[in-house]
């Protein structure tokens, strides 16, 4: 059950028994118990304690527990049991000695024998036989009784234990000797080990072939016992057709590996498999319908894998389905074959697999397996939903129209099936189940196509979950794309008091309160500016890294609006304190006054080389962290690339993203070669940025070196799992081109052999040739340096007369 509809089935329930009496409480969740509906009849039970606190609700609740614990032991989920025992026994203590029971049974049926059988060697004769009960039930290994040590070595169970061992391998390994088992006399016939006694007696009768005498042992073996399982597979053998509907995977594969079934599938197998290689679908056909009969005794789980199989193949080898169909049981009537198909298709062709969904929505309705409304529905049909492409304009191109309007033209003419709109899939789906997760599909799909109909089902989907934070999010972020700052902050505040410490609810109002006070200033309204410059001044945020820089060069731009001299002056000398770099001060206060058209004095003086790296690199991490455009000198950008040698790892890389970010490949070049230089954990963090630089050159030499890098750096960011440098080298990687496809593709090799990763020695190699290469070269966009050209001689000019003789002599056609 889902985390939203707990709440909501609930209150619901409260609403609907408020008014009920002690026995319609007892009555409603005995119902429950008899049908089987052990979770329901917990749950009633915990709000009839609720509401009717005493202790019948205790013990009926208890009870509920109860049989809880043992469907949970019916399902093998025997530590959930264990654990929901101890809860129990934790929570109403008064009915410990009564729960004891079935935490025994949990913890035997967990495989923990141990405390039991502590137990039993001390017990007293009623208890001794309560204990024997669970273990009669619940042992499957007599070896765990052989050689527990909390058994003495005298116990009569584990001397009986240690001949049932030595009987059972004996009998199962060939025939016996006249006398052999009498050493199982020793085993009385309520002792835990009695099945086993009898179970080795008939299965030393079956090898005799004496029927008799293995009907009348197997008849003396309790069917809930662990040797009981075996009961119904020695009678098939024996020729009786017990029903084998409920038999467990385990006892199929039993019997069919004795019976002779798999040695007939093993034969039978290959004929089909020749038929599929050779696309012989005649032969083909026959071989799954000589197969068929052989899989209709087996689970319904092995049927189905074994026709999944048989579809994968057929499609594979491009033969008809029709023919299969035909001989398949139910054909195209049967839901699961149709669903089986579809799945098939979905990886190859999404639309077929849409057809044959639909067709498995038809007949699942017809048979009554799918519910005609309900999340079971609305599962199937988001599934329709996620079959198609994400590019609308590639699903126009396989349906053959111009764009999606002609698509649902000619879908209500009829021209188109139905299933082929994937909004009215996913109405339907809201239909059938208002989930989150279809308002989820439902902003997704409009969220490309109908923006305001994204919002509208957003609000939706807010008012429907109101505890769920997602759609909150969406409108917030919505409203942010339609500078609806206001609006956006209402949204935010809401979501605080859902989740306050989710990532992007942490980062938004950060952002929403930056861009509001540089809208505002951009309005000329600096007071409102100041309000959000207040605000901010609270955030977390605003003490990290350089932030407060580029919130006093906001400061300072809103005391310059107001004409406040004195605040301007205050504000530039509090920033140059604060970022202790005046490189940085200038370009934070360049940028802004630039963004903000405020003329900013011209600043005299010339940084040192220290200060020119530094204050760059800050200012790259501060504006490129804020989102915020970051305007730099050229005589600052040349100053830098001229000499690296005393910039840190972290300064390096802080100038290669910033590099790539200003659109400068040349600093990012000149500074991932200065860090190459550097051993440290960046190094591929410096390959990446090379490999992306080169990427920008114009030449093919310098594309091979960027493909060099980028895969070296992909090799070395993998070993020190830094998934998202993996990921950004893929995408460089698959942005180049591919000049050795385009070689191979020359030589006649229509597809080339995949990449091996770069060994140690070839990343090794890759570092020291980019160490070594320090000549910059032309990038994409950039102008070529040319050698100033001498001013040309002054030509003699034709007379002005001379030139129109000469062309009406042309235009006349007398040349």
């Amino acid at each position: 059950m889902g985390k939203h509809k707990k709440p909501k089935q609930a209150g619901r329930l409260a609403q609907e028994t408020t008014s009920l009496g002690t026995g319609e409480w007892q009555a409603r969740v005995e119902a429950l118990l008899a049908s089987g509906q052990t979770r329901d009849a917990v749950e009633t039970a915990k709000q009839f304690l609720k509401q009717v606190p005493g202790p019948e609700a205790e013990a009926l609740l208890v009870k509920a527990y109860q049989a809880r614990i043992q469907a949970l032991l019916a399902n093998g989920m025997h530590k959930e049991a264990q654990a929901l025992g101890a809860l129990v026994s934790e929570r109403f203590p008064a009915y410990r000695a009564q729960l004891a029971a079935l935490r025994r049974q949990s913890e035997v049926s967990g495989g923990n024998f141990h405390t039991l059988l502590t137990e039993l060697s001390t017990a007293d004769a009623q208890r001794q036989r309560e204990l024997e009960v669970i273990l009669t039930r619940e042992l499957t290994d007599p070896t765990v009784l052989a050689d527990s040590p909390a058994l003495p070595a005298d116990h009569p169970l584990k001397r009986g234990a240690r001949a049932v061992c030595d009987l059972f391998t004996a009998v199962t390994t060939g025939p016996l000797p006249e006398g052999a088992l009498a050493a199982l006399d020793m085993i009385p016939r309520h002792s835990p080990l009695a099945p086993w006694k009898l179970l080795i007696r008939a299965l030393e009768a079956f090898y005799r072939h004496a029927d008799a005498a293995v009907l009348a042992n197997l008849a003396g073996i309790p069917r809930d016992s662990g040797p009981g399982r075996l009961g119904a597979v020695l009678r098939r053998l024996l020729g009786e057709n017990e029903p084998m509907e409920d038999r467990s995977f385990a006892v199929a594969t039993l019997l069919d590996k004795v019976s002779g079934g798999r040695a007939l599938l093993q034969s039978r197998l290959p004929q089909l498999n020749q038929a599929l290689t050779r696309k012989d679908g005649h032969k083909a056909l026959a071989a799954v319908q000589d197969l068929l009969p052989l899989f209709q005794s087996t689970p319904p789980a092995l049927r189905r894998s074994f026709l999944a199989t048989v579809l994968h193949h057929w499609y594979h080898q491009e033969l008809s389905p029709q023919g299969l169909l035909r001989i398949l049981p139910g054909g195209k009537k049967d839901p699961d074959t149709l669903r089986l198909i579809a799945l098939t298709l979905e990886r190859r062709q999404w639309d077929a697999a849409l057809d044959w969904w639909d067709s498995y929505l038809t007949a699942a309705a017809a048979a009554g397996t799918l519910p005609t409304t309900g999340p079971e529905l609305a599962r199937v049909l988001l599934h329709m939903v996620a079959l198609f492409p994400a590019d609308p304009d590639e699903v126009c191109d396989i349906l053959g129209v111009d764009d999606e309007k002609e698509l649902q033209r000619l879908i209500r003419a009829g021209e188109i099936p139905a299933f082929f709109d994937r909004r009215a899939l996913l109405e339907r789906a809201r239909v059938a189940d208002s989930d989150l997760v279809v308002f989820r599909a439902l902003v997704a799909y409009y969220d490309q196509r109908d923006p305001k109909r994204a919002e509208a089902e957003a609000e939706a989907w807010r008012r429907a979950y109101p505890q769920d934070l997602e759609p909150l999010l969406y409108l917030m972020r919505a409203a942010e794309r339609r500078s609806a700052l206001r609006k956006a902050l209402d949204l935010l505040a809401t979501a605080e008091l859902l989740n306050r410490v989710h990532p992007e609810v942490r980062q938004s109002r950060f952002r929403l309160l930056l861009t509001s006070a540089e809208r505002r200033l951009k309005e000329g309204k600096p007071a409102l500016a100041l309000d959000d410059l207040a605000l901010l001044a609270q955030e977390p945020r605003a003490g990290e890294g350089d932030c407060k820089a580029y919130l006093l060069a906001l400061s300072w731009a809103v005391a310059h609006k107001i004409g406040d001299t004195a605040a301007t002056t205050r504000l530039e000398q509090t920033l140059a304190t604060t970022v202790d770099n005046p490189v940085l001060a200038e370009l934070t206060l360049g940028t802004v006054a630039g963004v903000l058209g405020i003329k900013l004095p011209l600043q005299t003086g010339s940084p040192t080389q220290l200060q020119a790296i530094d204050g760059l690199a800050r200012a790259c991490d501060l504006f490129h962290t804020l989102g915020r455009p970051l305007t730099v000198p050229a005589a600052l950008l040349t100053q830098v690339e001229k000499d690296l040698a005393s910039a840190t790892s972290a300064q390096l890389h802080s100038l290669c993203v910033g590099g790539l970010w200003l659109g400068r490949p040349t600093l990012t070049y000149a500074a991932s070669g200065q860090g190459l230089t550097q051993d440290g954990p960046l190094v591929h963090r410096f390959l990446l940025a090379r490999g992306r630089a080169l990427s920008a050159a114009t030449t093919q030499r310098e594309q091979d070196r960027a493909r060099q890098c980028l895969r070296a750096a992909r090799e070395l960011a993998s070993r020190a799992r830094d998934m998202e440098a993996v990921r950004e080298a893929s995408a460089a990687l698959d942005s180049l081109p591919d000049w050795s496809a385009f070689d191979a593709l020359l030589q006649g090799v229509l597809t080339p052999p995949a990449e091996a990763p770069p060994t140690q020695e070839e990343v090794a190699r890759t570092i020291t040739v980019e160490c070594r290469s320090r000549s910059i070269p032309r990038f994409m966009g950039q102008k070529a340096s040319r050698k100033p050209r001498r001013t040309p001689s002054p030509r003699q000019q034709l007379p002005r007369g001379l030139l129109n003789e000469m062309l009406s002599f042309l235009l006349e056609g007398k040349l």
